[in-house]
């Protein structure tokens, strides 16, 4: 079985490896590039959770979900090219003999931290349901009021809401905050005397609010309740999700973060000893960054097997989760077993097969049973419970932690600016991005469309868009351009942070005509360093490389007197705000390297008409009413 698995294994990173390959403007062509980021049940929940939808393919990470609550985490040592990549780097860096692999395959109580990085990131996605169910009463009582308005104009005798729920909502109000407090209290550790703990407080507050509700339903009437019920919680959740959630998953989660190394260290480097991976060597922001944050994961294996995995991957703790309902699982016959602790040898995931079997630590390697004298161990269909440990060891003080952590990161980081009002200029979206507060709603920072890119203009951000931003694609400009005529990063995004668009749409051609094209910022001039404004020098790069029909940059005649007394005839450009569309060639081209004196900035893209420049450009009167005032 050791020897199938490890077929999968070569399989899976070599088709992980030949779609990172091909995702190539000359070899793409049609293939699912994006499938391992999509097979990703981590980015599927995540995504589900902070957009309410599921993405496109993202249903194959629903599928992997499904074959872990049957078999367990086969993902991590089958599928996973990251986990692949560890297991290979920990063979070859392996020096140890049996005793001590014996001893670093033991459980250790670091592993549950990356229970606790799950449960921050969670909570980051899921912020919305906070306000959500803080403003669902009063979206209830406002879909109630209006019903009962409806039928009052056809003549029936109705009640507002607060006629009805007054005494119902003081009630539950008042059960809910003693129980939540009560709940957190004994979470922490910290709920008084033992002769009081043992009252059934929680009973006793749950019967108060069942009976508020009850008292409440009885006196509005089941259906009307239902109606209210639904279109006020419907209408919170709508209101919430905005501006309440940020997807941070893409940071850990293995598929992301593999693609990202790849994309912006790895391949560049292949490249530059090899110069066959790319038609022109490609460059990176920050690439050595990332880099070594990769190789630092990979060479902590030789140290502790699969630290990355065992310790950090939040995609294996959402497995963990999981994997407690697998209907077969590694089994030990106490009858046989003779305590050698053989099985520990080459276990991948530390998970205890030597005792009680830790589910959710369990890769599915069969190591342990092929490495067991005695045959003491087998991969069986439901075993006896007694011989598991169903769940992971966590600490609930430290899970509530954490999830409090994430919950608070969030405000933070949105208040400190970059979003709305104090937004880089810098942050130029690739064209088809959504508006940025959806953009991070969605954007797991795989670099997926960084790595399509055919002319190196897409980069990674590090804080031009804030902490939520890191590692999330910008467009500079003095890296490359956007081609006119490509769409490819909008055709490889897994999760709709930059959504399809045909080229037709990009150009604002045939059906979208009436919108205009996509435009990604607007470019200006720096006069103090422009040859012809600054220095008298003739100059028309810009002019001539403006790839939009009319051009957007264009020249007025001007006579000057140069510091000699003679007169001279310049073409000086200028930019026609209407027609840039912040594809950044005129920065690229400009002869003025190293500050270039035009230069694209975000202000002016249509993916956010509060970023308008010409009031013109914005559809919204109530957006330009706020720009006059």
């Amino acid at each position: 079985m050791v020897k199938i698995r490890r077929a999968y294994e070569a399989l899976a990173l070599g088709l992980f490896l030949f779609f990172l390959l091909i995702t190539d403007l000359r070899f793409l062509k049609g293939w699912p590039v994006s499938w391992f980021l999509e097979a990703s049940p981590l980015v599927a929940v995540a995504t589900a959770l902070t957009t309410h939808t599921i993405y496109r393919n993202l249903f194959w990470g629903l599928v992997i979900l499904g074959i872990t609550m049957m078999l367990g985490r086969v993902w991590c040592n089958w599928m996973c090219p990251f986990g692949i990549l560890h297991h290979l780097f920990g063979y070859i860096g392996n020096r140890r003999n049996t005793k001590q692999m014996i001893e670093v395959n033991r459980y250790r109580r670091i592993y549950a931290i990356k229970y606790y990085i799950l449960a921050a990131m969670i909570a980051m996605a899921a912020l919305w349901i906070v306000p959500a169910l803080y403003n669902a009463p009063g979206k209830i009582a406002e879909a109630y009021d209006e019903a009962a308005l409806a039928r009052a104009a056809e003549g029936e005798s109705v009640s507002s809401f607060s006629q009805v729920f007054g005494l119902s909502s003081w009630m539950i109000g008042l059960g809910l905050v003693s129980l939540g407090s009560y709940a957190v209290l004994r979470a922490l550790g910290l709920f008084g005397p033992a002769r009081l703990a043992r009252v059934p407080v929680s009973g006793a507050l749950l019967g108060v609010i069942v009976l508020g509700l009850g008292i409440g339903i009885v006196r509005a009437g089941v259906p009307e309740t239902l109606s209210a019920v639904g279109d006020g919680v419907g209408r919170s959740v709508e209101a919430s999700r905005r501006g309440n959630s940020t997807l941070q998953i893409g940071l850990l989660d293995p598929i992301a973060l593999t693609v990202r190394s790849m994309t912006t260290s790895v391949l560049p480097s292949v490249d530059k000893a090899t110069e066959g991976v790319y038609t022109e060597t490609r460059e990176y922001w920050f690439a050595w960054v990332v880099g070594l944050i990769f190789l630092g994961f990979l060479v902590a294996n030789w140290f502790i097997p699969r630290f990355f995995c065992r310790a950090v991957c939040p995609l294996g703790a959402l497995l963990g989760v999981f994997s407690r309902f697998s209907l077969w699982r590694i089994d030990r016959d106490p009858v046989r077993c003779t305590d050698c602790d053989l099985c520990l040898k080459s276990c991948e995931g530390a998970s205890d097969p030597h005792t009680d079997l830790r589910k959710s630590e369990c890769f599915v390697c069969f190591n342990c049973i092929e490495d067991c004298p005695h045959d003491a161990l087998q991969f069986r269909f439901l075993p006896r419970k007694a011989s598991e440990v169903t769940g992971p060891a966590l600490n609930r003080r430290s899970l509530m932690l954490a999830g409090v952590f994430g919950v608070l990161f969030f405000p933070m980081a949105r208040l400190s600016g970059g979003v709305k009002k104090n937004f880089d200029r810098r942050v130029i979206r690739p064209p088809g991005s959504v508006a940025e507060d959806e953009f991070l709603r969605r954007c797991i920072k795989c670099d997926q469309c960084i790595r399509v890119c055919p002319t190196n203009v897409l980069q990674p951000a590090l804080f031009e868009a804030g902490i939520e931003g890191l590692w999330t694609p910008i467009m500079i400009s003095k890296m490359g351009w956007c081609e006119l005529n490509c769409t490819l990063c909008s055709q490889v995004c897994p999760t709709g942070a930059i959504r399809e668009i045909s080229i037709a749409e990009k150009l604002g051609v045939g059906p979208f005509e009436a919108q205009g094209p996509i435009k990604t910022g607007t470019a200006f001039y720096n006069r103090g360093r422009c040859l012809p404004w600054a220095m008298d020098v003739e100059c028309v790069v810009c002019e001539e490389v403006c790839p939009t029909s009319p051009k957007a940059i264009f020249t007025r005649n001007v006579e000057v007197t140069d510091r000699w007394g003679g007169t001279l005839e310049l073409k000086r450009p200028f930019i026609d705000p209407e027609k840039c569309i912040g594809c950044g060639i005129c920065e690229h081209e400009c002869p003025v390297k190293d500050d270039p004196a035009v230069y694209v900035t975000a202000i002016g893209e249509t993916r956010d008409k509060e970023r308008s420049l010409l009031l013109s450009l914005v559809e919204d009167p109530s957006l330009a009413d706020q720009f006059m005032a």
